[in-house]
């Protein structure tokens, strides 16, 4: 499901577990220019139909076995340099991803209950238009924990600000959420999630989610999922009061690894309910800038089709802020 960070205030869905996050490592990828001359003159040596690969053509490929991107990249420089070993390549590096993912679920069984963490900050500024107009601070901070059957996610996300001694920015928002992956493709997920945004018009608002995801596509360079549920929300308005009701819940993630380091992702949640639906989308590029540190730009656009009155239809959140992953 992943991955990735979904617009506020809708839980961050999970990452799928072929989910690529990994920066190219500074030092296959400073070598690949090296790597590909090596594999060139590699393979000089031997006829194309040669089977198995020389070894020192396997070695290369090897060595990037951690590293999604400098993998794909040298074995395109290998098929590039004699093309007539494409096909003991693609076999090459499928057993090569298939022996590391083994490793990885191995090493994973074996992690305790606050082990295998992974993470995400980011910190910047934002622009808000609509209930909100002024510029602001924003925080957020993204925990994930995969493993070839269970995958969970907490996302925290602060924005505020103060001006004049007036609070012109009040939003936060908690999530949790978990999936049972079925098989490769079919996952079954759950998720709590709380907000506040007094500016938007609500004390705060509750969810509880349950559905069923399908990965459509699941490729290195593009992943597509989709989402369909229920959910149950419970919002306590600043005027109108406390409001309870069941929603039906559809989603739709995408993430595109345009370049190395740069990917591109767009969100879409829809809460539909006889109170108030909601629609949530997020749009993000990020670049990789330096070992674990990027940058980062996006687009939120939230959608209410019963605002409190006096509130607005929709808000919008531009942002640009610098991510840190460990």
């Amino acid at each position: 499901m992943i991955a990735r960070i979904a617009p506020e205030p809708e839980p961050a869905r999970i990452a799928d577990p072929t989910r690529q996050t990994q920066e190219a490592a500074v030092s296959p990828t400073s070598n690949l220019i090296s790597a590909a001359t090596a594999v060139a003159l590699a393979l000089a040596a031997h006829p194309a139909h040669a089977a198995p690969l020389p070894r020192a053509v396997a070695d290369i490929i090897d060595a990037a076995a951690d590293d999604p991107d400098a993998l794909s990249v040298v074995a395109r420089a290998v098929k590039k340099a004699n093309p007539g070993a494409a096909a003991d390549v693609d076999a090459h590096v499928a057993a090569l991803t298939a022996r590391v993912a083994a490793e990885k679920a191995r090493q994973v069984a074996d992690l305790g209950l606050f082990e295998g963490w992974t993470g995400d900050i980011d910190l910047g500024g934002a622009i808000n238009t609509g209930n909100t107009d002024d510029r602001s601070l924003t925080a957020a901070l993204v925990l994930d924990r995969e493993t070839p059957v269970w995958e969970q996610q907490v996302n925290l996300r602060v924005s505020f600000k103060s001006e004049d001694g007036d609070t012109t920015t009040d939003r936060y928002f908690l999530t949790y959420a978990i999936i049972r992956n079925l098989n490769a493709r079919l996952y079954v997920g759950g998720m709590l999630w709380a907000e506040r945004d007094r500016l938007a018009g609500h004390n705060y608002r509750f969810s509880e989610g349950l559905g069923l995801g399908y990965r459509l596509v699941q490729t290195l360079g593009l992943k597509l999922s989709a989402e369909g549920g229920l959910a149950l929300r419970q919002s306590e308005y600043l005027v109108r009061g406390h409001e309870a009701t069941v929603a039906a819940r559809l989603a739709g993630y995408l993430t595109w690894r345009i370049a190395p380091r740069l990917e591109f992702s767009q969100n879409l949640v829809t809460y539909l309910d006889t109170k108030n639906s909601t629609v949530l989308a997020r749009s993000a590029l990020t670049t990789r800038l330096q070992g674990n540190l990027s940058a980062r730009a996006s687009y939120e656009v939230r959608y209410e089709d019963n605002p409190p009155e006096g509130r607005e239809l929709t808000d919008t959140t531009t942002r640009a802020t610098l991510a840190f992953d460990f």
